[in-house]
């Protein structure tokens, strides 16, 4: 992942929303990073790491299988378009 992206994400504790990305990366950088599978989507415009999702059952939706309190900061900042 862009070194810049990755301290983004880093700084929001494994978070990050389209935004903010693309004020300091291009968007294919974003894209990139998604497609390689190092962020996973997990709801419109908001990112989160990979490895911070359980592999309890890969068919499930990415979001569900969130820790609760990533669950919550990601729902939070999905209306906001900021991840705290």
């Amino acid at each position: 992942m862009n070194g810049v992206l990755r301290e983004l994400v880093a700084r929001g504790g494994g978070l990050g929303t389209r935004t903010p990305a693309e004020r300091v990366v291009p968007e294919w950088i974003l894209q990139r990073a998604c497609g390689n599978g190092e962020l996973v989507r997990v709801l419109p415009e908001v990112f989160v790491a990979a490895h911070l999702l359980g592999d309890s059952c890969p068919s499930r939706p990415a979001f569900s299988r969130l820790d609760p309190a990533l669950r919550c900061r990601a729902a939070y900042a999905w209306p906001k378009g900021v991840a705290r």
